[in-house]
């Protein structure tokens, strides 16, 4: 499934937003793949009724979704949309000034008099505030200033680059060399982050240091880490540059949000930033994973996977493998045909992408998040680079037909991702993905029937009211496999690509299939009558 997009200032460029798939609820119906069948008993969520489907409340979209739609993926200028990029909204809200009494402007001036004096040949000082009447509203807010010139910015550059050359040489000294030693759970976390970094195979990878102003990064300081180094830490916005060997011809770019101290003089690595605002992929990518990875792979496919669950991986890698090529069959140019899926086991991973909607993560079963050469929330025109696949880990339990479904559905997505736009409508992007997945699928009339049930077919669901009618899903596939049917597989293709110029389904439908929407729709509900019986 593709989630709604965010809102974004004027200039910038559209950009994907993470794909989902949503098993349907209830037993798959005759003649349909089970992947509207959990492998499990299913539960169902609070919007559906027990004996009658009740449309869901207002939808919440994940992080990096914003509330109206706008877009799906990159490469246009959509009127005031962008995908993924801005997950709190644009510009970012700034911290609130923090209340305080009149002794601190006197003691701000005494700590920044004191670092210069007791640290002389550091870096930089800094002042900070911090709110003084308690609470969860509390923000700390730091401005960092260099004392000397090109040196603070410098140091954390070569710290940075020490980094990039102890990935490269697989040098875990010279990694954790930069790590302060004091938090024995954190020291803990990086060696195993290391770990787990060496085992992609990167044919290139650097860390290299984005500027932004300190005080857009001081809300993603963690209380503990201010108090513990007080006005001597802040939070780094980084961007991991990096190519997968055999997946990527792009570069992709992916954040990274360190908090540094000056510990005796040396800048050092003392934690992680947190917040839910974080950018899109954040703590999110497979050497994250907070337990060791295997990576396994075929020609096409390169699966992250839990060390202790090589051989499900393995399973899932041949689904894979088979799931690639019949995208490839559809789709078999204009991208790179190949895709990174992280399906490891620690659920953070996964959730991290619903970080301001975590009451959809249990009806997720997997997601396509797209990249781009620069990372959205730090960057006005990145371009799209390439797409990755990460899976819910309690979905890999599933049936091997959901599994296979599951996967053809987001590989057909990264296999559009390249000519998806702000303007692509939510019924296209999905209704494709499962034209896709469905094409070798015979269906009854009767499990059609069962599926849509009451559905009311009149005209094509609208962006904003997409998600909120999981049956949305049928009905676009069958408005997309009509199409098809009718005016063949190319026009299909082509009548998505015309989205990357036009904005209304009227003009695509006219410029590539010859019709207005009116006669497209009516065609539609005659195709979707017929397919009920």
């Amino acid at each position: 499934m593709q989630a709604p997009p965010r809102a974004v200032p004027p200039g910038a460029p559209a950009q994907f937003v993470p794909q989902q798939r949503m098993p349907f609820p209830g037993p798959a119906p005759q003649g349909l793949p089970q992947q509207y069948a959990p492998s499990q008993q299913y539960t169902p969520p609070q919007q559906y009724a027990p004996q009658q489907y009740a449309p869901p409340q207002q939808y919440v979209p994940p992080q990096g979704y914003p509330g109206q739609f706008g877009a799906v993926h990159v490469h246009q200028q959509p009127p005031q949309q962008t995908f993924p990029g801005y997950a709190y909204g644009w510009p970012p809200q700034l911290p609130p000034q923090p209340r305080r009494s009149f002794l601190w402007p006197v003691l701000t001036a005494l700590l920044v008099v004191s670092m210069v004096l007791a640290l002389g040949g550091a870096a930089a000082a800094a002042w900070a505030l911090r709110g003084g009447g308690g609470g969860e509203t509390d923000l700390v807010s730091s401005t960092w200033v260099d004392m000397r010139s090109g040196v603070g910015g410098k140091a954390i550059e070569e710290l940075l680059g020490r980094r990039t050359q102890a990935v490269k040489n697989k040098d875990l000294n010279v990694w954790m060399s930069d790590v302060e030693q004091t938090d024995a759970a954190f020291v803990k976390r990086q060696k195993q982050l290391f770990d787990n970094l060496v085992k992609l195979p990167f044919s290139d990878i650097s860390f290299d240091r984005t500027r932004l102003p300190a005080r857009q990064l001081a809300k993603f300081l963690p209380t503990q880490l201010f108090d513990r180094y007080h006005a001597a830490v802040h939070v780094e916005a980084v961007t991991i540059r990096h190519r997968v060997e055999g997946v990527d011809s792009k570069t992709v770019a992916t954040p990274w949000m360190p908090v540094v101290a000056l510990v005796n003089g040396k800048w050092r690595i003392v934690g992680d930033a947190a917040g839910k605002d974080m950018p899109l992929g954040a703590n999110g990518q497979p050497w994250d994973s907070a337990g060791p990875v295997a990576v396994l792979r075929n020609d096409r496919v390169i699966a992250v996977v839990s060390a202790d669950d090589a051989e499900r991986g393995r399973s899932l890698l041949q689904l894979a493998d088979t799931s690639i090529r019949q995208v490839i069959d559809v789709r078999p140019a204009g991208w790179d045909g190949k895709v990174l899926v992280t399906a490891v086991q620690d659920k953070r991973i996964f959730d991290t992408y619903f970080a301001e909607s975590q009451e959809r993560v249990a009806q997720v079963a997997a997601i396509a998040v797209p990249y781009y050469n620069q990372v959205g929330d730090w960057a006005t025109s990145p371009a799209y680079s390439s797409t990755r696949v990460v899976f819910n880990p309690t979905q890999l339990t599933a049936q091997t037909e959901e599994l296979a479904h599951d996967l053809t559905h987001e590989f057909a997505h990264a296999a559009m991702g390249p000519v998806t736009t702000a303007r692509t409508p939510r019924w296209v992007v999905e209704g494709f993905a499962e034209y896709v997945a469905y094409k070798k699928e015979k269906v009854s009339a009767a499990g059609i029937r069962q599926v849509l049930g009451d559905l009311v077919v009149s005209t094509l669901p609208t962006d904003a009211e997409f998600y909120a009618e999981p049956r949305n899903y049928i009905a676009s596939w069958l408005a997309n496999r009509m199409i098809a049917e009718t005016y063949g597989q190319a026009k299909l293709i082509a009548f998505y690509e015309a989205f990357q110029n036009v904005a209304e389904v009227e003009s695509a439908a006219r410029d590539v299939l010859g019709i207005g929407v009116s006669q497209l729709e009516q065609q539609w509900r005659d195709y979707v009558a017929k397919q009920r019986g």
